[in-house]
């Protein structure tokens, strides 16, 4: 299944979305995600607050990102979210069979 590194900005850092941040990704980290996530999402890995910027930042695996877009609108409109970048992760072992493959001619 695909993986992902989300970085996850938050719309401010006052107490009352720090603690909403905190619920969010706390549960997510467990498995409790709320009913609007696609059930194939599962986080791997964090998640970590950046000490630079007011983001969160862990990696998933979903099929479909797409899937995703009412839970994160959702919180865009209620303020915990300000934006967010999404990068579609590789394994090193894909990297290792492109350098053989272009190194062999």
């Amino acid at each position: 299944m695909p993986m992902f590194l989300n970085e996850v900005w938050l719309g401010d850092m006052t107490p009352s979305v720090i603690a909403e941040a905190v619920e969010f990704f706390g549960n997510l980290s467990v498995g409790s995600k709320p009913d609007n996530l696609p059930n194939d999402l599962r986080m791997l890995a964090g998640p970590w607050l950046s000490a630079e910027e007011s983001k969160v930042m862990f990696i998933f695996e979903i099929n479909d990102p797409s899937d995703m877009f009412d839970a994160y609108a959702e919180r865009m409109v209620s303020g915990l979210f300000s934006r967010r970048k999404l990068t579609l992760l590789s394994g090193w072992e894909g990297m290792k069979a492109y350098s053989d493959r272009i190194n062999a001619h």
